[in-house]
């Protein structure tokens, strides 16, 4: 299978929830992203939410990846 390193990345809109992302596009002129970081069993906004260490510290690498990269 051969990829094109210039090809426009696929964009599926998956957040669940009242995530007004489109006011911020609007605002800013630029494109929003959302990585979430979370395990899939975090049980999102209820009396029991948890994040697993190791997801945490991933998400702080992908997070340091990200702000080092040039655009």
């Amino acid at each position: 299978m051969k990829t094109d390193a210039a090809a426009e990345p696929v964009r599926i809109r998956m957040m669940g929830g009242s995530v007004p992302t489109d006011k911020l596009v609007d605002a800013l002129g630029l494109p929003f992203v959302i990585v979430p970081l979370v395990n899939a069993d975090n049980n999102q906004h209820s009396f029991d939410e948890n994040l697993r260490v190791g997801h945490f510290l991933d998400g702080i690498r992908a997070f340091t990846g990200m702000l080092q990269s040039p655009f």
